[in-house]
């Protein structure tokens, strides 16, 4: 028998939430709420890293390119980037945030585009990253 939760996720989600305001113990579906607790942690986890990468990408190319022409793009990104980091982060995720993993990746992306010389080691802590560029005309 195929259960709501293959053929109606959307569905699925709102009973069990349904459920969970009651306290309805026997209208949990357990297995497949682990699971999609899990999944949502690993999700979130994920988006923090993946905005992260995106992060170093484009402070490497502020830091160690001459290059004129795309820094205020370089810069928004390097701001969106935060923001999106910030509506997500907890002090969980942060203890569990692989810097040198995505600065590896991250560097890996720029060095495919540009001939620089970067770091082989992350140059920045999490906090630094984390800081603001001013703006131009503050």
């Amino acid at each position: 028998m195929t259960s709501l939760y293959e053929t109606d996720f959307f569905e699925w989600t709102k009973m069990q939430a349904r459920a969970l305001q009651e306290h309805n113990i026997k209208a949990l579906d357990w297995e497949h709420l682990k699971e999609e607790i899990e999944d949502l942690g690993n999700e979130k986890l994920n988006a923090v890293n993946s905005f992260l990468k995106r992060l170093i990408e484009h402070r490497l190319k502020l830091d160690y390119s001459q290059e004129i022409y795309p820094r205020n793009h370089w810069l928004k990104e390097v701001d969106n980037s935060q923001d999106e980091i910030e509506d997500r982060l907890s002090k969980t995720l942060l203890d569990k945030i692989d810097l040198p993993k995505q600065y590896e990746r991250a560097r890996r992306v720029v060095l495919r585009e540009y001939q620089l010389d970067i770091p082989k080691q992350c140059p920045y802590t999490f906090e630094e990253l984390m800081t603001r560029y001013p703006l131009n005309n503050d």
